[in-house]
């Protein structure tokens, strides 16, 4: 047997183990050509050594490496040779157990989507519905990462709301990370390095937060069985709260305190006679040849075995067993057949050095881990055991009373969500205590006026339909009423105005035969004249029945008025289909006026139409419609002083059974593409805001279709896919004008998690900082007279100097002609 292994302590484990298979006459007479026990965690070298030992010298098994990269470049390779590979120390990714890619892999080590399943476990039976998982990315704790968010991904208990990744490991740091995660979770899993004190230091962040009090739990994913205990700098086993650095910080107290916060998933520790004396014997082994490690091994951090000695003993062991099995079955020609080796461990159950092992038919471990945390004497205790297969977990409570489990929480079980939110605003009000008074007046009043209000009931409801009556007569539009554009072409004898012309638009159906030119009927899209007025009409292909709530919404949006929402008219439901009416707006849509490209739009001019549309839809999200729903940049529609109003909102009933166009669901949130919401959402308003905004910013269509390779339908099945890294429009070709705050402003609006996107009163906030430098009144036509008025005053400016310039000719030519001439 050769060996590489970089501490004589694991020469020794390999060493106990041998003597013990001898004893145990498990492979007497077998000829094993060499067997290779390396944990070189270079993944070239150990790609290339192990390619070298496979080919050129014909090893009958490798055990190793202890890393997961080198042991995934060896296992890989195994498998092509059919060479058996047991895995020992770090190597936790759930790879090693695919036995489709790598047949030939044992493992001794629990996976992380073993610890994954544990953690689901916790939190499924301590009912947290949702968690946040911290992490420094090391040799496991990204690994427990990726499977956590699968399980929890098909997860009907719980859910993981966010993980974080924590670079910078200084204090400094650790406390703005966690500040952040205040207003996000009460639970944490955390996954940090063993070594150092960045666990304490963690701990210590969150005490001086006021994150340690009994809202708090933070379980910590760590295989190891001592999990409140570390190693100093001497080898003395002390309090994992303890400051063992030269200049300690005196925290010790308040560490310990901290840490009473905290719960631990932990291997089934290891105890009695036996595993002291295989520690002892370790140790003992080094003093001897080969070794002869005396003088150097006299320090106290030199007696203690390596850390997964115990994991190399069971590790060759485990291989005298699976060889003594197949010699039995199948007979001595079958030991090099590494898949054969696999299938051989099913069933194999022994204790070992590093607690029960149990091997299942596919080549892993099933292990046995414990959920701990700490008694009121700061000492650790176990909670519950958990014997896990895959991805099940067999849940068995060492301590049955819950209010033992949580003596430092005062006996209750920390929420998910404390009962005041995650920012102590959400208490829910004692309405009869707090507002005893008020109840007392309302009921008094109640009975006082419950008589009157018995006999005024039929003349309310009688007046109240009779109300609804004439208002239905306001929203509903005759077809015979509706003049065509042709015949008000006809009638009109005044000048259009259209959007390059700088003249003035007088009254009539002048704008109607502007906007005929510019913006032809669609088969949606129309334009009449109703009461002497050009409007605009969008058409409807389905005729659906109008209910009383349908009229109630109707007669509703009648009554909505706001600058930059367009003006409902009414609805004409006695034609040959459906047809909606707005107040028609001489220069057209936005997508119009981006397709025309005949006006020079700068830095502030895209600002104010965003403004303008970011005002509307915050009235319509505060108003009784509460959603747009389908908003674009054709529905956005800009008057004649560059005013934006938007329009298509409300009538919920027609847009139900009305199919999204192709245009539209390039402006839909990917929620709603999944959904199949019909009315949209606040979020998802926000989200067809950016898209807008993106079309204004880089003047050009949604997606800027005409310049991309993508079909739309490409592009909506992209959006709808979402991901880690979604699809969404490049602004790279944005104006240098504009202000970057604004960029950022749209990227964060098509935020992929509704729940990120700011709400339209943050939108209209944030836009309003945008624009500090300016009049909180300012708009497009001021920007537009104030740069005349600076245009007028530098001309009257040139003009006087110019006179003065031609009054000083005049008088030299005078001069000149007085002496030639006499005067």
């Amino acid at each position: 047997m050769a060996t590489s292994v970089g501490w004589q302590t694991s020469a020794s484990a390999i060493e106990i183990a041998m003597d013990r298979i001898k004893s145990e006459r498990l492979i007497d007479n077998i000829d094993i050509n060499f067997i290779y026990v390396f944990d070189d965690c270079s993944e070239s070298k150990a790609a290339g050594l192990s390619s070298k030992l496979m080919m050129d010298a014909n090893v009958s098994a490798i055990i190793g490496p202890t890393c997961n990269a080198a042991g995934l470049a060896v296992v890989n390779l195994a498998g092509y040779y059919n060479t058996p590979v047991l895995t020992w120390g770090l190597t936790i990714s759930s790879n090693f157990i695919d036995t489709s890619r790598y047949p030939t892999t044992v493992t001794i080590v629990p996976v992380a989507k073993s610890i994954a399943a544990a953690i689901h476990e916790v939190m499924a039976q301590f009912e947290w519905t949702e968690f946040v998982y911290v992490f420094v990315e090391d040799e496991k704790c990204g690994y427990f990462r990726d499977d956590l968010e699968q399980i929890t991904a098909d997860s009907n208990h719980t859910s993981l709301s966010r993980t974080i990744q924590i670079y910078d490991q200084s204090y400094t740091n650790l406390v703005r990370q966690l500040e952040k995660l205040k207003t996000v979770s009460r639970i944490f899993t955390v996954c940090l390095p063993e070594a150092g004190d960045i666990k304490r230091r963690f701990m210590l962040a969150a005490y001086d937060l006021g994150m340690t009090t009994e809202e708090y739990v933070y379980l910590f994913a760590g295989p190891k069985s001592t999990a409140y205990q570390q190693t100093s700098s001497t080898g003395e086993v002390v309090g994992i709260w303890k400051d063992w650095s030269e200049e300690p910080d005196g925290r010790d107290e308040e560490a310990k305190l901290a840490f009473m916060r905290t719960m631990v998933i932990v291997a089934t520790p290891v105890q009695g006679d036996k595993f002291a004396a295989f520690k002892k014997d370790v140790i003992e082994r080094m003093k001897l040849p080969p070794y002869n490690c005396v003088e150097e091994c006299k320090d106290k951090q030199y007696q203690e075995a390596a850390e997964y000695a115990d994991q190399l003993h069971d590790t060759v062991y485990l291989y005298a067993l699976i060889l003594n099995i197949t010699i039995e079955e199948q007979g001595i020609e079958q030991i090099a057949n590494g898949s054969n080796i696999v299938t051989r461990g099913a069933g194999i159950e022994f204790e070992g050095m590093s607690g029960l092992v149990r091997m299942n038919g596919i080549g892993y471990r099933l292990p046995n881990m414990n959920l701990a945390n700490l008694d009121s004497n700061a000492t650790q205790r176990t909670i519950a055991f958990m014997d896990i297969d895959a991805s099940s977990v067999n849940w068995t409570w060492a301590i049955l009373d819950q209010r033992m489990i949580w003596d430092a929480y005062n006996g209750h079980v920390p929420q998910t969500r404390p009962e005041c939110g995650y920012t102590g605003k959400s208490c829910p009000v004692n309405f009869f205590v707090d507002y005893l008074y008020i109840v007392i007046i309302v009921a008094i009043i109640i009975v006082l006026c419950s008589a009157a209000a018995l006999i005024a009931a039929y003349l309310v409801v009688k007046a109240r339909r009779d109300e609804e009556l004439r208002l239905d007569d306001q929203w509903i539009v005759p077809h015979g009423m509706l003049q065509s554009i042709m015949k008000g072409r006809k009638e009109s004898h005044h000048s259009s105005r259209s959007l390059q012309s700088n003249s003035t638009t007088t009254t009539g159906t002048t704008g109607i035969s502007s906007r005929s030119v510019f913006f032809p009927e669609t088969e949606s899209q129309g334009f009449f004249i109703y009461m002497n007025e050009p409007v605009l009409a969008r058409k409807y292909q389905l005729r659906v029945p109008i209910l009383k709530a349908d009229r109630a919404e109707l007669r509703m949006l009648r009554s909505i008025e706001h600058d930059n929402v367009n003006r409902f008219i009414g609805l004409s439901i006695d034609g040959p289909v459906y047809m909606s009416f707005w107040r028609y707006c001489s220069r057209g849509s936005i997508k119009d006026v981006i397709a025309k490209s005949s006006i020079n739009m700068d830095g502030f001019f895209i600002y104010c139409l965003m403004k303008d549309i970011a005002a509307g839809l915050q009235y319509i999200h505060h108003s009784p419609i509460r959603q747009h729903g389908s908003l674009t940049s054709e529905c956005c529609y800009i008057n004649d002083r560059w005013q934006v109003k938007i329009g298509a909102y409300g009538l919920s009933f027609m847009h139900g059974v009305e199919k999204r166009s192709e245009d539209s669901m390039l402006h839909t949130a990917p929620e709603v593409l999944r959904e199949g919401l019909a009315s949209g959402s606040q979020q998802g308003d926000i989200y067809s805001f950016a898209i807008v905004c993106s079309e204004l910013v880089g003047h050009c269509s949604a997606w800027n279709l005409e310049n991309r390779k993508e079909e739309a339908d490409e592009i909506i099945f992209m959006v709808k896919r979402g991901g880690r890294i979604p699809f969404r429009p490049s602004l790279d070709e944005a104006d240098e004008d504009i202000n970057p705050a604004m960029l950022h402003l749209i990227r964060d609006c098509w935020d992929e998690d509704p729940k990120q996107r700011p709400n339209i009163d943050m939108v209209n906030k944030l836009m309003k900082n945008m624009n500090s430098g300016r009049s909180g009144s300012a708009n497009l036509m001021d920007h537009v007279f104030s740069v005349l008025e600076k245009h007028a005053s530098s001309l009257e400016d040139e003009v006087q100097e110019r006179m003065k310039e031609l009054v000083e000719e005049k008088k030299k030519s005078d001069i000149l002609l007085y002496r030639m001439l006499p005067q």
